[in-house]
C-alpha cells in the first residue's frame, strides 16, 4: 500500500507522548486526541494489515451517533478518514493488506458488502443481502478471501451467519440460532474449514431485538460450523467443562486451538487459571496461565504470544503460550464500564513491536500505542 499516492491526502496528526511505564518501560503514544469517541475494533481479530503498517479503528460523536472507520499509520500515527456513508459495520482488512470490506445498511432490511481499496479508496459494492437487518459490529473472512459472513437477523428474528461469496456476489444465511445473537463469529485463519461461534445459552432478546438477558443458568459456551453453516461440533468449555466462559476468545494462530478467558480459576492437574486453550475433541480446556484474572484476550499471529487486560485495575499484560509467563507491559488507566469502549480491549500488532488498547484516562476515549521494549518478550520463555 502506498498511501501517498492518493490524489488526495488529507492525513492528520493528533499523536501526543503519553509517558511510560515504570515497570517495562515501556513508552506510550496517545494516537487520538479529538474529543470524539475513539476505539479499535474488538482485540480478537485485529482490523490490521499483515505488514503491521495500518490499522482500523472507529470514530463517532456519541453513543447514539453512527461510526466511521479511519485509518492509523504505525509509526507516524497518522490519521486518515476511510467511510463516509453510514451506518458502517464489521471491517475486516483482507488477507493480502489491500482491501477493506464491511456491510452498510442501504436502507431497511437491505445490507450492503463493500470493498475499499486502501490506496486508491476506490468503494466498490459487492453484493447485496435482502430481508436481514441490524448487521453485527463484527465481520470475519475466509483466509483465502472468498467469503465474508457477519451475523444478521432475517424477517423471522432468528439470530443467523449471513456469508457472502465475494467472488460471486451471492448472499446466503448459512446458520440460524436464536442464542446466538453475540457470535463473535471467527474463521479458522488456517485451512479455512471452520468458524467459531459464541453460544449465549438462555439469553434472550424482546421482540425489538433488545437485550432482555445475556446468558441463562448455564452461561455461554462456543462451538465450531463448516463453511456452508453446518457440521455443528460443541466445544467442551463452559458448563459442565470448566467456568463460565466470559465471551472472550480467538483463535491461537494456525494451531486449530481456541484461546479463551473463563469467569473463575480452573483447576487441572498441577495447574490453575482462568487462561485456556480448547481444540476440537478436547475432553476440557487446557490451562495456559493463571495469576491475574485475565480478561479481554488477543494472540499473536503465530501463535506464540497472548495479550489481556486485567481486571478490575485494566492493566495490560503480555505472556507466553508455551510457558504461561507473563509480566506487566502497563497500565491502561481504563475501566470496564457498560460501554464497550471503555474497556482497554489490547491486541498486538502482527509483527510483535506494538500493542494497543483503549483508554478513558483523560475522561474522553481515546486509542494508545505501546511499544514492545527491547527483550520484553524474550524475558516470557
Amino acid at each position: 500500500m502506498k498511501p501517498e499516492e492518493r490524489p488526495s491526502c488529507p492525513w492528520q496528526q493528533e499523536s501526543v507522548p503519553a509517558g511510560s511505564c515504570a515497570e517495562s518501560g515501556a513508552e506510550v503514544t496517545q494516537l487520538t486526541t479529538a474529543p470524539l469517541i475513539h476505539t479499535h475494533i474488538y482485540p480478537e481479530a485485529p482490523i490490521f494489515t499483515p505488514d503491521s503498517r495500518f490499522f482500523v479503528y472507529a470514530r463517532f460523536p456519541a453513543p447514539d451517533e453512527p461510526q466511521e472507520y479511519w485509518l492509523c499509520e504505525v509509526g507516524s500515527w497518522r490519521l486518515f478518514r476511510l467511510t463516509y456513508e453510514s451506518p458502517v459495520s464489521g471491517p475486516v482488512v483482507s488477507g493480502d493488506g489491500e482491501h477493506l470490506y464491511y456491510v452498510s445498511e442501504r436502507r431497511p432490511r437491505v445490507i450492503l458488502l463493500v470493498r475499499l481499496h486502501l490506496a486508491s479508496l476506490r468503494r466498490e459494492e459487492l453484493a447485496v443481502a435482502e430481508g436481514v437487518t441490524r448487521p453485527y459490529p463484527l465481520g470475519t473472512m475466509s483466509p483465502d478471501g472468498r467469503y465474508y459472513a457477519t451475523r444478521v437477523f432475517p424477517a423471522e428474528g432468528t439470530a443467523s451467519i449471513l456469508r457472502f461469496d465475494v467472488k460471486t456476489g451471492e448472499a446466503r444465511v448459512i446458520h440460524s440460532h436464536p442464542e446466538i445473537f453475540n457470535a463473535h463469529m471467527q474463521w479458522e485463519p488456517g485451512r479455512g474449514r471452520d468458524i467459531l461461534i459464541q453460544h449465549n445459552r438462555g439469553g434472550q432478546l424482546d421482540e425489538r431485538g433488545r437485550l432482555l438477558q445475556l446468558t441463562g443458568r448455564e452461561g455461554a459456551t462456543l462451538y465450531l460450523i463448516d463453511a456452508d453453516g453446518g457440521s455443528v461440533r460443541p466445544l467442551a468449555i463452559g458448563t459442565p467443562h470448566s467456568p463460565r466462559i466470559q465471551g472472550h476468545q480467538c483463535w491461537l494462530g494456525r494451531t486449530e486451538k481456541v484461546l479463551g478467558t473463563l469467569g473463575g480459576d480452573f483447576e487441572r492437574g498441577e495447574k490453575k487459571g482462568n487462561l485456556v486453550t480448547v481444540a476440537q475433541g478436547d475432553e476440557a480446556p487446557t490451562i495456559v496461565a493463571g495469576g491475574p484474572h485475565f480478561c479481554h484476550v488477543s494472540a499473536s499471529p503465530d501463535g506464540r504470544f497472548f495479550i489481556c487486560d486485567e481486571q478490575p485495575g485494566g492493566d495490560v499484560l503480555v505472556g507466553s503460550v508455551a510457558t504461561g509467563r507473563s509480566r506487566l507491559l502497563c497500565r491502561s488507566g481504563s475501566a470496564f464500564g457498560a460501554p464497550q469502549y471503555t474497556h482497554p480491549h489490547p491486541f498486538l500488532s502482527p509483527d510483535g513491536q506494538y500493542a494497543f488498547f483503549n483508554s478513558i484516562r483523560t475522561g474522553v476515549p481515546q486509542v494508545y500505542a505501546c511499544r514492545i521494549p527491547p527483550g520484553f518478550l524474550d524475558s516470557l520463555r
